[in-house]
């Protein structure tokens, strides 16, 4: 009995963690030009015609070039 009271508060903890939302920040940008930003580089990941977790690894890759980190 507690063993799976504690496997299911394992597994709550768990599935809390994985859900929290990451967002890009950068230091004196607003979030207006956070998201112009994103769109920037999510337009010009699919003007290449990729798809998939390439293309969301070439928009990480765009975002950092520009000075912003995912936290």
């Amino acid at each position: 009995m507690i063993r799976a009271l504690f496997s299911t508060l394992a597994l709550c903890a768990l599935a809390a963690c994985a859900s929290s939302e990451q967002v890009w920040q950068k230091s004196g940008v607003s979030d207006f030009d956070t998201a112009n930003y994103l769109s920037e580089c999510r337009f010009q990941t699919g003007l290449a015609k990729i798809k998939g977790e390439r293309a969301e690894e070439l928009v990480k890759y765009c975002m950092q070039a520009k000075g912003f980190r995912l936290q």
